[in-house]
């Protein structure tokens, strides 16, 4: 790609000896003439420019047809005398001024030499794989600044590190990437990026027109596009940038959009996931049309009417709706009977028709200080009892013995969210929980009444747990997490083979149990003891805080996050900030039984 503006002249730096350097202290040795009229020829442009040095070579671009001119290259043997040239912006042929500008970066020519003294090891000298080793230890930037160095180290960075770089693509990192870097990316990495988020925070228009311009130029084939806060004119050009047909999902996240400008969107014709959480003035009328949606989040969507979602589920084969906060949007009985293959729901209220879907499989909701009413868990009981694999509630509402006595029929439960409120968890809640034999997930998080004896028979019972959310449950400590490690290396003993070695031992256990502490007793410096270092295989701690909502149709879970990424960025609450909030904790003798909160509440 041919982007001279980005590099002209009077924005390079020179020094004593009139070599002038790039943006990125590249030596220039390039220049460029660009509109060069058609009746100059290149031995009268040779003519001219050597009077400032020897030159290599005269090179004139031409477009489609060798009739019109796009621009001239003169190549100089020394970078010095490239500069001379420079110092003139305008040169004047045959009475016709021309404008002269320095090539871009990537154009000008490779010129790192072989190191060979008695005090240097050629860096180059080493072989492939103790390169790949050197570009692991470096971040992204480095990694692309080093493979500007060499063609051999390109190669490498391209055929060794680039198909293993994450997929998502957050364009906010590449703020301060240079044109160089930028293109460099894009080139060689960006093919393998499959997620493409496009936050708030953003450089200039100029700075947004040359990735708009080298996404289209590499022909990125990017598979799911997440634009958050970001009004409709400005992120048009960055979805025409991109290949539409392999768009097969969308997130426009607070993005203030109207039916107009969802209409826009049925040019990508294979869209199977669209999220619109947070844009309050839709109303709807096009969902319909897209044809091949299966997840649509309306997260917010206040403007949505019952009649509105009533259509898409005649037209559309749902699996995913989430209708969190949209006070308008009740689930009616012709609703229910439209939504064959709805597998996963997320309202923001209780309502008994929606025990009637034929086919839920995970169930949302939140809940805010509202009441529950019983009949609702009865119908879910009485409808999903053996089918029901997900329920999440969330929210401040107190949740009640009766109430979770009735929430664990259902038998086939894996993933079980208890709530928000610091009063849910206690010992009688647990034991209830304990009968759910195919149990994965819990979170119990914010609860004040846990302790470490309760948790015991949890982790004794239900054998194929493997998360638990504690954050933020301040009376949990280490003798919790000993007490974990003891129960799970006896379970793992006991599944080994009698001989088997060490290492076929740790293959019986595919995957640890993952515990979130953070907002704990439980510190970071449990994590450097020698017992969990040995044990790392059976447990893993992960310290990091709540996140904020995005809204994002695909929500990845809580403990989708390595705890060495947060390791020393958060630490455990302080318990005395937790003390001062909530109270001074309750003594073992002092703990007060369920009846009587339940009356309480």
């Amino acid at each position: 790609m041919q982007n001279n503006r980005a590099f002209p002249s009077r924005n390079c730096k020179s020094d004593r000896r009139s070599i002038v350097y790039t943006k990125d202290n590249v030596p220039v040795y390039k220049l460029t003439i660009s509109k060069l009229p058609r009746n100059l020829k290149s031995v009268r442009i040779k003519q001219h420019f050597a009077k400032f040095g020897e030159i290599i070579n005269v090179e004139i671009l031409y477009g489609k047809t060798r009739s019109i001119s796009t621009q001239c290259i003169i190549h100089y043997q020394k970078a010095a005398d490239a500069g001379a040239a420079l110092k003139q912006k305008y040169h004047t042929i045959n009475r016709q001024r021309l404008s002269v500008k320095a090539c871009p970066s990537w154009e000008q020519p490779y010129l790192m030499e072989d190191l060979y003294t008695n005090y240097n090891v050629n860096f180059l000298t080493l072989n492939d794989y103790c390169l790949e080793m050197i570009f692991q230890q470096l971040d992204l930037r480095q990694k692309l600044r080093l493979s500007l160095c060499h063609p051999r180290l390109e190669k490498i960075f391209t055929d060794m590190i680039c198909p293993r770089l994450p997929r998502n693509l957050y364009l906010e990192e590449l703020l301060q990437y240079s044109t160089w870097e930028l293109r460099q990316f894009f080139i060689n990495a960006a093919i393998y990026m499959e997620r493409l988020v496009i936050a708030k925070q953003f450089p200039s228009f100029s700075s947004r027109m040359i990735i708009c311009s080298l996404m289209q130029e590499c022909d990125l084939r990017i598979k799911s596009v997440h634009i958050i806060e970001w009004l409709p004119w400005k992120y048009t050009i960055f979805l025409v940038s991109l290949q539409l047909t392999y768009i097969s999902e969308l997130e426009l996240y607070k993005c203030n959009i109207t039916d107009n400008d969802l209409q826009l969107l049925l040019k990508l014709r294979n869209l199977k996931t669209l999220g619109l959480a947070g844009n309050y003035r839709i109303q709807g009328i096009h969902l319909k049309y897209f044809r091949k949606l299966q997840r649509l989040s309306l997260c917010g969507c206040e403007s949505i009417t019952n009649d509105t979602l009533s259509e898409c589920c005649r037209y559309l084969q749902l699996s995913y709706l989430d209708i969190r906060f949209t006070d308008s949007i009740r689930i009616t009985e012709r609703a229910v009977e439209l939504c064959n293959t709805l597998d996963t729901l997320k309202l923001s209220c209780f309502v008994e028709t929606v025990a009637k879907l034929p086919t839920l499989r995970s169930l949302e909701v939140h809940h805010s200080n509202s009441p529950i009413t019983t009949s609702f868990y009865n119908a879910l009981v009485e409808h999903h009892a053996d089918n029901l694999l997900e329920l999440k509630l969330t929210g401040q509402t107190y949740l009640m013995l009766p109430t979770v006595a009735r929430i664990v029929r259902l038998r086939k439960l894996r993933t079980l969210w208890l709530g928000d409120h610091i009063y849910n968890g206690s010992k009688q809640l647990i034991k209830l929980i304990t009968s759910l034999s195919d149990l994965e997930e819990i979170s119990l998080h914010y609860s004040i009444r846990i302790r470490d004896k309760h948790l015991i028979p949890l982790i004794t019972k239900c054998t194929k747990l493997k998360r638990i959310n504690l954050r933020m449950c301040q009376y949990i400590t280490n003798n919790f997490i000993w007490s974990t490690l003891e129960i799970l290396t006896k379970r793992a003993t006991a599944t080994t083979v009698p001989g088997a070695s060490q290492n076929s031992k740790r293959t019986t256990t595919t995957e640890p149990l993952i515990i979130l502490v953070y907002g704990t007793r439980i510190k970071t410096d449990i994590l450097e003891s020698s017992v969990y270092r040995k044990n790392c295989h059976l447990l893993k701690l992960l310290f990091h805080a709540d996140d904020a909502p995005t809204g994002l149709a695909n929500e990845g879970s809580p403990f989708d996050f390595n705890d060495s990424e947060y390791r020393f960025s958060f630490e455990a609450i302080d318990v005395n900030f937790m003390n001062y909030w909530y109270g001074e904790p309750e003594s073992e003798g002092e703990e007060s039984s369920d009846s009587e909160n339940e009356i309480l509440y």
